[in-house]
């Protein structure tokens, strides 16, 4: 199997897995609130933000593909310990474990990929790769989280998790067998590297794609965190059935929702790939608002297509944007920091998020979120027309 074979395999196993955010209700039926699953998520959050120097520096100084590879390890580890959840301090347990894991891939993956696709002279193709290797795994995931929901309603959550997790233990044999070409240590210090990255982070053309790119990182994971629960307890309300009772339909929903518009909003033409992006920061918000304010299903889940769509195009660009505008000595590190940053923010939001659902309600923290997050968009929106319009503009496009 050749070079770009081989990647593709191994972006399809990481990406097949048989539960998905159906996991949520996996963290129900085992007795954990909304305010704890809120608190390991911001626990998962603040790993990233304890993570992602150190390990970002290893993929820099170390190689990308040894950090992938502990990265895929850790993964195959959390799974085992999510197969065997009993209580909160084993799912906080998970959350630690998976962040670190996370961390060590985040950025070290395309960092390799890109290089290896600079040695064999198709750096400038990385984006139709991408796009090629995304929409193989889109079309895997879907078929990969329907059966898996099925599964979960019949035999319950354990055959889809061990389903799981041969699907990475695969995923790390499979990345054994790629090379590594094109990478280069940096020649300065641990501490100097990382200053260096860093402001790499904080100039004038990165920091605005930074911001605008946690904030509507905020605004799509406030539609989805708590989504099946939501939309699981509106579909049994109206088949006067349990929540454990719609989750085949709830798997069918998942893919619906976020696997197929995954792979429309990666495959849109520029166009509409460069709207997409522009209108994310008010979009997604506004879905979020009409999905409470109007319950029926079928609109909720229209919505959430829209929503995903939008996310992916968004997410989509700023990627490429980002591997276009950050030094390759440097990329890893400095996406590291990225995400760093954005953990700060993100731990924050989920602890918050978490215990207003368990005070407010779902519906109403779901809609006063929104709200918010709206007027950040929206400052974000009329920055882009003044001040932030250079910074903001997609220049890979025109190279």
């Amino acid at each position: 199997m050749n070079l770009l074979g081989r990647y593709r395999l191994l972006f399809i196993l990481m990406n097949t897995g048989f539960i998905g955010n159906l996991t949520v209700i996996y963290y129900l039926s085992k007795g954990i609130t909304y305010g704890q699953i809120g608190l390991v998520s911001a626990i998962s959050a603040l790993g990233f933000f304890l993570f992602e120097v150190p390990t970002g520096v290893v993929a820099d100084k170390v190689s990308r593909k040894t950090s992938v590879l502990i990265g895929m390890a850790l993964f195959s580890l959390g799974t085992v310990i999510l197969i065997l959840l009993q209580n909160f301090p084993m799912l906080i347990a998970y959350a630690v474990i998976s962040s670190l894991g996370a961390t060590f891939v985040s950025g070290s993956l395309q960092a390799w990929l890109f290089d290896n696709l600079k040695h064999i002279g198709m750096e400038k193709r990385y984006r139709e790769v991408m796009k090629n290797v995304k929409t193989l795994t889109l079309i895997f995931s879907a078929f990969s989280i329907s059966i898996g929901a099925f599964l979960a309603q019949l035999y319950g959550f354990t055959l889809p998790l061990v389903m799981t997790l041969i699907m990475e233990l695969g995923a790390l044999l499979t990345a054994l067998s790629i090379p590594e070409y094109e990478f280069k240590k940096p020649e300065v210090s641990y501490h100097l590297h990382v200053l260096h990255s860093a402001r790499e982070l904080l100039r004038a053309d990165l920091l605005p794609l930074v911001l605008i790119s946690i904030a509507v990182t905020m605004s799509i994971n406030q539609f989805r965190q708590f989504f099946e629960p939501y939309l699981g307890e509106i579909l049994a309300r109206g088949l006067e059935t349990t929540l454990m009772g719609t989750l085949g339909l709830l798997g069918i929903v998942e893919v619906v929702i976020k696997t197929l518009p995954r792979l429309i909003g990666i495959r849109l033409g520029k166009k509409w790939s460069v709207r997409a992006y522009e209108a994310a920061p008010l979009a997604i918000p506004v879905f979020t608002a009409l999905s409470v304010l109007f319950q029926n299903p079928l609109f909720i889940v229209l919505l959430g297509v829209l929503a995903t769509i939008v996310n992916t195009a968004f997410g989509f660009n700023v990627s490429i944007e980002f591997q276009h505008r950050i030094p390759s000595e440097k990329r890893a590190t400095v996406l590291s920091l990225e995400v760093m940053f954005s953990a700060v923010v993100m731990a924050l939001f989920y602890t918050l998020y978490g215990f207003a659902v368990d005070r407010f309600g779902l519906s109403e923290a779901r809609l006063l979120f929104a709200v918010v997050l709206f007027g950040i968009g929206l400052a974000f929106k009329l920055a882009s027309l003044g001040p932030l319009r250079e910074p903001l503009e997609l220049r890979y496009l025109a190279e």
